[in-house]
């Protein structure tokens, strides 16, 4: 795997979160949550987009953060060094792909 692929894969997992909350056929406690506002259509494309962003600020902070761009939990900002099995650096140039996959999507 390469930062690249891991960057991907992080980005597919907050899509499928979203998509999962709003799929009235899987029940999830976000998603019952959602089903409870009652909720018209435009009212739930606001929330959804809320959401969206919700998702994307977090998952895009925790990759910033494990470059070492931003802090992770208020106080503790440095770069970390991430690996897969096969010794492959998943946080070589993780600040530019996350930027591409969830600032320009």
């Amino acid at each position: 795997m390469h930062t690249e692929d891991f960057v991907r894969g992080v980005h597919q997992t907050k899509e499928e979160l979203l998509k999962t909350y709003f799929n009235d056929s899987i029940e999830t406690y976000v998603g019952e949550q959602i089903k409870s506002l009652g909720f018209n259509p435009k009212q739930l494309k606001n929330l959804r987009a809320i959401i969206d962003g919700a998702l994307t600020d977090g998952f895009y902070s925790l990759l910033i953060g494990l470059e070492g761009g931003a802090s992770i939990g208020g106080n503790l900002q440095q770069a970390f060094k991430l690996f897969d099995e096969e010794n492959n650096s998943l946080t070589e140039d993780i600040g530019s792909l996350a930027y591409e996959y969830f600032q320009e999507d």
